[in-house]
């Protein structure tokens, strides 16, 4: 891989929910002549579809993560143009130049991935390398912090398999809390990398003990398998077209 491995990869966004209530991640995208916020929609909405921060705060890097090329930006999400999916754990903000957001630090370098960077479900490769790119804030507990929580973490795995049914793909990477939403970047037979979809969220093993007397008493525990489930980027452009429709 060459140089342009780590420019790919440096569309991810560190996402900061009401100064840090919450956390996620994200990319951006050019689609169309606009650029939108790409993420998981539960990072931004909650079990109602209701909005879950007022203020959203975006951090985005370029391949050297030298401070000064940090760009942050904060959306009022109260006024911002978010739209979200029925059927797909996808939403979208427009990230525009607009009187709901507030440019922090304007950055340089900052790349967006565009649709010429992307491969469709049906063309994934079964087996073949990928990255999870995002911000797993829920590793960072008490005075212990091993990583920048605003710096991308890589993991690598592989596309273990695609569940026709449900149009999502799973690999066989580990997923935790804050990697919601982040991309998903497939490294493909020809050797170019591409953006493929996001991490919804990771598929658990669960443990159950019972006792055989009564009062019946019983226990579960939930694990982290190492298999996560994603959302293809179809998924994502079947949002974005339905946007342009609208407009």
């Amino acid at each position: 891989m060459d140089k342009e491995f780590l420019s790919n990869l440096s569309y991810a966004t560190f996402l900061s929910l009401n100064h840090g209530s919450s956390a996620g991640s994200g990319f951006r995208l050019s689609y169309k002549g606009a650029t939108y916020l790409i993420t998981a929609k539960h990072v931004l909405f909650d079990e109602k579809d209701d909005l879950r921060c007022e203020t959203l705060l975006i951090t985005s890097q370029n391949s050297r993560g030298v401070e000064n090329d940090i760009r942050n930006i904060v959306i009022d999400m109260m006024h911002a143009k978010t739209y979200k999916s029925d059927e797909n754990d996808i939403a979208a903000v427009l990230i525009e130049t607009a009187d709901y957001i507030t440019v922090q630090q304007e950055g340089e370098n900052i790349i967006n991935a565009d649709s010429e960077s992307t491969r469709p479900l049906d063309q994934i490769g079964i087996s073949n390398e990928v990255f999870l790119v995002g911000f797993p804030t829920s590793l960072i507990f008490q005075d212990s912090q091993y990583f920048e929580v605003n710096r991308p973490l890589l993991r690598k795995g592989i596309i273990a398999g695609v569940n026709a049914k449900n149009k999502t793909f799973i690999i066989d990477c580990s997923a935790y809390y804050g990697n919601s939403g982040g991309p998903i970047i497939e490294l493909c037979e020809d050797g170019l990398l591409r953006l493929i979809g996001i991490v919804s969220r990771y598929i658990p093993f669960v443990t159950e003990w019972k006792n055989n007397r009564e009062p019946s008493i019983s226990h579960t525990e939930f694990y982290n398998s190492g298999y996560s489930v994603c959302v293809p980027i179809d998924a994502v452009f079947l949002l974005l077209d339905g946007i342009a429709e609208v407009i």
